[in-house]
């Protein structure tokens, strides 16, 4: 869309010069950028009375020539969710970094906006080392001469990237294939990827875990672009809620943990009962047997409590 005229204070059209935008960029869209809003152009065209309509399926011909109304800022602000009581997207961030987790940001958002809206929700900190990349910039830095992806360019950017803007699908889907693929670390990066668009296929099936946000169906991109984020993902979080995720962390590594403190009692009963078994086969006499069973089961009473520790804590983690 391009507009080569834009109305004055008074309501007169006047040429719109290069120079002109550039001043709009810096004293209206910039500062509305860093606020969290999203820019839109208002703008219109005449067609004169009398001449055949202009074919209105070919959207290149009619958005020329347009005269700017004004620039207008909206917002998508983060909404409250209800998580036991009234809270809000932050708080369920700060668990996710509370829990371990680094939440990223990736859209298609102007990173002044991305930024703002980050902020807001806690996945930036005034005073951190972070970064805020565009999908450009993204590249330039991951790529060498050849424009060849390189894991190691990858592993110099993503520990510290907590906003990725202006981004694509292959942008996502490079970025996270890049955290799997990482050695930076000891341990394999478990990487979780959210989204409710077309555009979000690629990356949810490429994580570990992908949930597809289930939009409302009342616009196109809500039918089509969750069919497909959901043909791609392996969770859906039918409320459409940020902080389910918290919840579908907390019960999944309560599961695990659960099954990893089963295990350590089970297991260790099992050897020590075929040690006893044995031992006591071979070695003792009938009247020791009752001994040896009392002291075995008061054992394995006290190693009950020996098998709520797991990964150094006692009971459930943190969240």
């Amino acid at each position: 869309m391009e507009c080569f005229k834009i109305l004055s204070a008074n309501g007169e059209a006047k040429v719109f010069r290069p120079r002109d935008r550039d001043d709009i960029v810096k004293t209206v869209i910039e500062p509305m950028a860093s606020e969290g809003l999203r820019t839109i152009c208002l703008a219109f065209r005449d067609f004169p009375a009398g001449e055949p309509e202009p074919e209105w399926d070919n959207e290149n011909d009619i958005v020329t020539g347009l005269t700017c109304i004004a620039v207008v800022g909206i917002e998508d602000p983060v909404r409250p969710e209800v998580y036991h009581k009234m809270r809000w997207v932050p708080d369920a961030i700060k668990k996710c970094q509370r829990a371990g987790i680094t939440v990223r940001m990736v859209t298609g958002d102007n990173i002044n906006t991305a930024r703002a809206i980050a902020t807001k929700c806690g996945i930036l900190h005034p005073g951190e080392d972070f970064l805020c990349l565009e999908g450009k910039d993204f590249n330039r830095r991951i790529r060498n001469e050849k424009g060849e992806i390189e894991q190691e360019r990858i592993d110099k950017i993503w520990p510290k990237l907590r906003v990725l803007a202006r981004s694509s699908p292959t942008d996502k889907h490079t970025l996270v294939k890049g955290i799997i693929d990482s050695t930076v670390s000891d341990q394999r990066q478990v990487v979780a990827v959210t989204g409710d668009g077309t555009n979000d296929g690629p990356a949810l099936k490429k994580a570990d875990v992908g949930f597809a946000m289930y939009s409302s169906p009342e616009t196109l991109e809500g039918i089509a672009g969750t069919d497909v984020a959901k043909e791609a993902s392996d969770i859906i979080l039918t409320d459409d809620n940020f902080t389910s995720i918290v919840k579908a962390v907390m019960w999944g590594r309560n599961v695990y943990d659960s099954i990893s403190k089963f295990l350590q009692f089970q297991l260790t009963v099992n050897v020590v009962a075929v040690i006893v078994a044995f031992t006591g086969a071979c070695i003792t006499q009938v009247e020791h047997y009752t001994i040896v069973f009392n002291t075995f089961v008061l054992m394995q009473l006290f190693n009950e409590i020996n098998a709520r520790k797991i990964h150094e804590y006692f009971g459930h983690r943190n969240y």
